[in-house]
């Protein structure tokens, strides 16, 4: 079976049925009916919040809070971004989507890695179907000792 590139361009619902027919004795069944759906959708709509910091003092983690987005789904990815080099991933949980905000750890060693004496942090949602937000509005934190 193919698919058309054509049939993949728009947003929309199909529902697919396969038949396995046996070639000694031509039995066939059907098997259950399986949904497809085509999803061309940005998560988070025009807007991602920036990270939020409640503790800045540094340790040897740094904890940031990603505020929730519109359409947040469990298996969405969140990849963050420190003075524009990839930083810790997180995949969203079931949880994040109701008792627990998303949590994203930045180690002090990768931090201070970055040699910088302030850091830009932003991140984007990348949802199960591959699809991209924009990029969060940034914030800058310094990195004074």
């Amino acid at each position: 079976m193919q698919l058309g590139e054509e049939n993949l361009m728009e947003e929309r619902s199909y529902t697919l049925c396969f038949m396995a027919t046996n070639d000694i004795n031509q039995a066939s069944v059907d098997t259950p009916l399986i949904p497809l759906i085509v999803d061309r959708t940005a998560p988070g709509a025009a807007l991602l919040a920036p990270m939020l910091f409640h503790h800045i003092n540094l340790g040897e983690t740094l904890t940031g809070i990603i505020p929730g987005y519109a359409d947040m789904q469990p298996g969405d990815r969140i990849q963050t971004l420190c003075n524009e080099q990839e930083g810790p991933v997180h995949e969203v949980t079931p949880d994040n989507l109701t008792e627990r905000p998303v949590q994203i750890i930045f180690d002090k060693a990768f931090l201070l890695d970055l040699d910088s004496e302030s850091i830009t942090m932003s991140y984007q949602v990348i949802d199960r179907a591959g699809n991209r937000s924009i990029m969060a509005r940034p914030v800058t934190l310094s990195m004074q000792d």
